[in-house]
């Protein structure tokens, strides 16, 4: 018989577990219900009369007592449900005695001691349904007659494999299809190599497949240092599981990366051939994906050898939305946090901002539940903590930044954070190109034609990802943390970035990040490298949007020459060299010869009167025609008509006296007859909500206001189009968001199960 005490499963498993168990005893599907939904069941079958309520009582730190306690709460719901059958379910080991008081707290009415099941019973029942045992591989693998097979074969085998770590992570993990994939894998090859992104759970797993295998009957041999350890206590014919966590991480890397020493990869191919050819032998690798395909890249022998097709890529995006809750769930309550922290995650449900967060990562989970490396943080801090650690988890990624990736990768992330973390193949080639030649000039990289190529697969899959045939972005917005972090603790790196530029938006980028709130120590470096940047501005400046797609068509590319200067503006304000006062009069004269063949950009053209605005440097007073003549062709352009929001902003940027100019104001009434004859209808059309509706209302206003032209007609069209809209504002959303709703309240049922499993975390305390 199984003689398990239930402490390494959550109230939530145990729950499971019951009904597992209950459905394969009884043979009929039980419906699952929450506190609160049906008065407090947990299970119930109801079908031809029958009306059967099961309840789930675990119990494990307050036992007997605490079960008590709460029965005689429960006893007159359970009454009021008038339950043809009551069976209660505990992990609390139960005595005859022990059952007879059950019965007498809840009525003999209602319960019988056969539909008490305590410890015992479950066991029995287990041995009676092994797929049922099986199959809750948490239940059997963390128990403590598992850890005495363990712990003998981990001696006998002398490892260093600290099994007693292992057996405390169990309760804290989450079943998925990840475990049985990777045991499918590993029995089918004797071989599994684990890839994923840093924190995504290799490591567990792989743990668990080890301590699988040990209470098999498998000798476990920790490689520590290389595979030649594992060469030298192979035993053919002897069963044996051979582990080798982070196996390319130091084998293959080196101090440049990319460096292969001592004919390692033949070592690592001819060692997996011998695995793979003893029936006995087991092989569990994990890695970092940008690292595996890095090697397959340098190593033919590894690239020829058929290592790839035993791999399983854990992914984030994997794990389901409640699995995500549970994996927060368990941590929380196996750890050894104490209440009051617990009790601030709980306090307006503030689990649901972490299990909802974009940048939700099982090891952030593990660092904010472990209570050791909160000391210093009080109660009233933990949730800003928690909030904090989950916007800059930077530090998740910058080992494998700083000691994994070769330096044309960290190049390439540099590029692709110029680029807002998103853009084409060919354009990040081009970035990389750049910047990689500045770097290599600057530091003594060693350059190769492939650097891109080689870069680009090694960090695909690990710190980018391709979303399309030609589009790549960061794997995860937390890179982009890493990378503002890289860049603020070595401001050099900002240097570079503008050195090694091939487009102006790549500039503007480097500019907002040190105008940021975070960007201190960048705005200070470059500051101190004017003359540096400046020079390496200047080409950027006059580089050619249009693009000749063939021979009867053109395109557009990069920064408006309208928005350069604007920035340009804001540089020479800031910095006050010389140097960028030449730069803002040559930009104008190429700008206005844009004017000649182009249209002016009115929004972008409104950013250089802002900046304008907003300077502190007498020197840029000295180029008035500058600013007149950027408004003036704004202005001209407004005046063939414009979308609202374009008139509203121009109007906002100009002072009120010059508005009143006669030619000023002829020329925004004029771009504002055109815009109520082109423009209003199709904005009108595009309202979707009553905010917008409401936008429009106070701009119709404004130009009345202001631009002295009665816009009443508009008014009272947007105000009808509103009025119909909020009417019919339910069947509006019934028609165009169906797929929306349906999600919406699937996640609510979702939310609603979760909520109860959070608020389990209370239930079985000490008092």
């Amino acid at each position: 018989m199984a003689d398990y005490d239930f402490h390494q499963l959550s109230p939530h498993d145990f729950e499971n577990m019951a009904r597992d168990l209950l459905q394969a005893d009884w043979g009929l599907i039980l419906e699952s219900f929450k506190t609160g939904k049906d008065g407090g069941i947990d299970f119930r079958y109801a079908k031809a009369g029958s009306r059967i309520v099961v309840q789930c009582k675990h119990y494990v730190r307050t036992g007997l007592a605490g079960l008590l306690r709460d029965l005689k709460e429960e006893a007159a719901k359970v009454h009021k449900l008038k339950p043809q059958r009551y069976v209660l379910v505990t992990s609390v080991p139960l005595s005859p005695t022990n059952k007879d008081a059950i019965v007498k707290i809840i009525g003999a009415d209602v319960l019988t001691t056969s539909d008490i099941l305590g410890q015992d019973d479950l066991n029995n029942r287990l041995g009676q349904h092994p797929a049922v045992e099986g199959s809750h591989y948490k239940l059997w693998l963390a128990s403590r007659a598992v850890l005495d097979r363990v712990m003998h074969n981990s001696v006998i085998t002398q490892s260093e494999f600290k099994v007693r770590a292992v057996y405390k992570e169990i309760p804290r993990y989450v079943q998925t299809d990840a475990f049985p994939s990777a045991l499918e894998i590993l029995n089918r090859d004797r071989i599994v190599i684990i890839a994923g992104t840093p924190g995504v759970g290799k490591t567990t797993l792989a743990n668990l497949l080890l301590y699988e295998h040990l209470e098999k009957g498998y000798q476990a041999v920790v490689i520590q240092r290389d595979i030649q350890e594992g060469q030298a206590l192979f035993q053919e014919g002897e069963p044996q599981i051979f582990y080798y966590d982070d196996f390319l991480g130091t084998t293959f890397l080196g101090d440049r990366g990319l460096t292969l020493n001592h004919n390692e990869d033949r070592v690592l191919v001819d060692f997996i051939a011998m695995v793979r050819s003893s029936p006995n032998a087991r092989l569990v690798l994990t890695t970092r994906e940008h690292i595996l395909s890095q090697s397959l890249e340098k190593s033919e022998r590894m690239r020829h050898s058929d290592i790839g097709d035993h791999k399983l890529i854990l992914h984030i995006s994997d794990y389901t939305f409640g699995q995500r809750a549970e994996i927060l769930y368990n941590h929380l309550y196996f750890s050894e946090l104490p209440a009051e922290y617990q009790d601030e995650l709980l306090r307006e449900e503030f689990y649901f901002q972490i299990i909802k967060h974009y940048k939700y990562n099982p090891r952030l989970i593990e660092w904010l539940s472990t209570y050791r490396r909160l000391r210093n943080v009080a109660v009233a801090d933990y949730r800003n903590f928690v909030l904090r650690l989950l916007e800059d988890s930077s530090e998740i990624w910058r080992h494998a930044y700083e000691n994994e990736i070769s330096d044309a990768g960290r190049t390439l992330l540099l590029a692709l954070f110029t680029l807002n973390g998103r853009t084409s193949v060919s354009i990040l080639e081009k970035a990389f190109s750049a910047l990689h030649a500045v770097r290599v000039e600057r530091y003594g990289f060693q350059r190769r034609p492939d650097d891109f190529k080689v870069a680009f697969r090694e960090l695909t899959g690990a710190f980018i990802k391709l979303t399309s045939t030609n589009v790549i972005e960061v794997l995860d917005p937390s890179v982009l943390d890493l990378l503002n972090s890289v860049i603020r603790d070595t401001t050099d790196n900002a240097i570079d970035l503008i050195c090694g530029s091939a487009r102006f938006d790549q500039i503007e980028r480097v500019w907002s990040f040190a105008n940021s709130a975070q960007g201190q120590s960048v705005m200070s470096a470059l500051s101190q490298n004017v003359e540096l940047i400046s020079a390496s501005i200047e080409p950027r400046l006059y580089d050619p949007r249009k693009v000749s797609v063939n021979k009867v068509s053109v395109t557009y590319v990069g920064t408006t020459f309208e928005r350069r200067l604007a920035v340009l503006i804001e540089l020479a304000d800031h910095f006050q060299h010389p140097i960028l006062l030449q730069h803002i009069e040559k930009l104008f004269s190429r700008l206005n010869e844009e004017w000649q063949t182009e249209s002016v950009n009115i929004s972008d053209g409104i950013e250089i009167l802002i900046s304008f605005n907003r300077i502190r440097w007498g020197a840029l007073d000295t180029i008035p025609n500058i600013l007149i003549g950027c408004r003036d062709a704004i202005i001209a352009e407004v005046e063939k008509g414009c979308s609202s929001s374009d008139l509203r902003e121009l109007i906002s940027a100009l002072p009120s006296d010059e508005i009143e100019e006669s030619y000023v104001l002829a020329a925004l009434q004029n771009g504002l007859e055109e815009y109520r004859q082109e423009y209003f209808r199709e904005e009108l059309r595009e309202c979707r909500s009553s905010s917008q509706f409401d936008g429009l209302l106070d701009d119709l206003q404004e130009f009345q206001s202001v631009l002295h032209i009665d816009t009443s007609h508009e008014i009272e069209r947007t105000l009808e189009a509103k009025a119909e809209f909020e009417d019919h504002e339910a069947a509006y959303a019934d028609h165009m968001q169906d797929q929306w709703k349906e999600d919406y309240y699937e996640n609510r049922a979702n939310e609603a199960s979760i909520r109860e499993m959070f608020g389990s975390l209370t239930t079985d305390r000490k008092h």
